[in-house]
């Protein structure tokens, strides 16, 4: 039986009027049970946790304190099944609760005048049943053979608006609405996932792969990267919002050299993507009871090649990576308020077309070392303002198609010299210390950069986080 929990808090600060925290917790147990000669039971049980809170107090009266929260509880149980030399089958269930706070929002203090806002929990139940199988043809063939059929419930308890179908979905195209008492089924989503994979071995130190998924994705990622504190909150699929859908293509060729001292790869992908949530153009995001007026099912597309070369034996050890990715998301549709750029694809808020790191390790002794990590990566895209106009007598702006302009890239340089304790086998406990510094450089890499109208003039802000070098030291001891 192994038990793991963990709990981490940050607090930080980006202007002086706010704090920011964040707290991620995670408790799982798991027990392994060898049933007979040819059956072994695995069963996980697990709970985590996230939220983030943020605290304004600044000089006029709109203080408050706004939270967030998601918490995920559920379980997993595996048989594996040893059927014979050629085929070894893994089957079980899962399942899984989301339990999702969407928001908070009290005032801070008796003189604020924000209005309290609390919106209704977001409850979903998420069950799968699973069966793979890894067959050895023969020496040089092998498949990975997988199919899982997942389902998915959203519950209450809520109020859930009906929109007239067809139209787009706003205040005024609303039908009736629904109520739903507590663990109430709202609505109820499932399919067929597959996996295909093979590998083939070209000769003893070469191999080519290649895959197939088929993905459904039950809760979405809600980001919007233009505020000073980009902040992501989660949606589950409900009685308006569809799950995801997506296809994965891979092929790639490995080939170890010199033994397993050195290792090449060259890996591609294709994904497409059906049912992706992005805005509406000048979406009211913060604290909408009603987000799904504000949101439009998209069309994604995703590609890209990684080139990786490791190093494992020696003292000098490592490796360096290419990737080129690129990623676009499509929001058309026959109604222009539906439509995001002309309803073409443009680049989404992930889309990093070159990232390189490079990893290396140099053992000086048995017991000193000394590591080091480099990071590039290409800035992500951003939407700029581009002008503003007077219209009887307010001042107005316009911005650029979204997406279309880029933060400036992004690169780093962490070292660290790590103590091991002596090597004596019968010790009561084995220890180590790590001495690092993270951002060697002092780069102010931009998290985001965000516009703000002072006197009726747009400016630009960049917003950076560990913008100097940090200095760790841990003490680690395993028993």
């Amino acid at each position: 039986m192994k038990t793991t929990a963990y709990y981490s808090k940050d607090v930080f600060s980006i202007t002086s009027d706010s704090l920011y925290s964040y707290n991620n917790a995670v408790f799982s147990l798991n027990w392994d049970n060898k049933l007979n000669s040819k059956n072994i039971g695995s069963l996980s049980l697990f709970n985590t946790h996230y939220g983030f809170n943020i605290d304004y107090d600044g000089d006029t009266n709109n203080d408050f304190a706004y939270d967030y929260g998601i918490v995920e509880t559920g379980f997993k149980y595996k048989i594996t099944y040893l059927y014979n030399n050629k085929h070894k089958f893994n089957y079980g269930i899962t399942s899984k609760l989301y339990n999702v706070n969407p928001g908070n929002k009290e005032p801070l203090g008796e003189d604020s005048d924000i209005e309290k806002i609390n919106l209704d929990e977001e409850k979903g139940l998420e069950s799968a049943i699973f069966l793979a199988d890894d067959f050895e043809v023969n020496n040089k063939l092998m498949f990975n053979l997988g199919v899982r059929y997942s389902t998915f419930t959203a519950l209450g308890k809520n109020t859930t608006r009906v929109y007239r179908e067809g139209e787009p979905k706003s205040d005024e195209t609303v039908d009736k609405e629904l109520n739903f008492s507590n663990n109430e089924k709202v609505k109820t989503y499932g399919g067929l996932e597959t996996r295909v994979a093979a590998r083939y071995l070209l000769k003893d130190n070469l191999s080519v792969k290649a895959s197939y998924n088929k993905m459904f994705q039950y809760i979405h990622t809600l980001s919007n990267n233009t505020t000073g504190s980009p902040i992501d909150t989660w949606k589950l699929s409900d009685y308006n919002i569809k799950p995801q859908k997506a296809q994965q293509f891979a092929l790639g060729f490995y080939k170890n050299i010199d033994g397993n001292d050195y290792e090449i790869s060259l890996e591609g992908y294709y994904k497409l993507s059906n049912n992706v949530p992005d805005f509406k153009t000048g979406a009211q995001l913060n604290l909408n009871e009603n987000i799904e007026t504000e949101i439009l099912p998209g069309k994604g597309k995703a590609y890209g090649v990684e080139f990786l070369i490791r190093k494992n034996a020696g003292d000098v050890n490592g490796w360096l990576s290419y990737t080129y990715s690129r990623s676009f998301l499509k929001l058309n549709s026959e109604y222009s308020e539906e439509q995001v750029n002309g309803g073409d694809y443009f680049p989404t808020n992930y889309d990093k077309p070159h990232n390189f790191n490079l990893v290396s390790n140099y053992k000086i002794t048995r017991r000193f070392s000394f590591s080091g990590n480099f990071t590039y990566q290409t800035g992500r895209p951003v939407t700029y303002p581009t002008g503003n106009f007077t219209y009887q007598g307010s001042n107005y702006t316009t911005y650029s198609e979204r997406n279309k302009f880029r933060i400036p890239d992004y690169y780093r340089l962490d070292l660290s010299f790590n103590v091991e304790g002596n090597h004596k086998l019968k010790k009561l406990g084995h220890s180590f210390w790590n001495i690092s510094i993270y951002n060697v450089l002092g780069r102010n890499n931009p998290y985001s950069v965000y516009f703000v109208t002072e006197n009726g003039e747009v400016k630009a802000y960049k917003s950076s986080i560990f913008s100097i070098p940090i200095p760790t030291i841990t003490y680690n001891i395993k028993f």
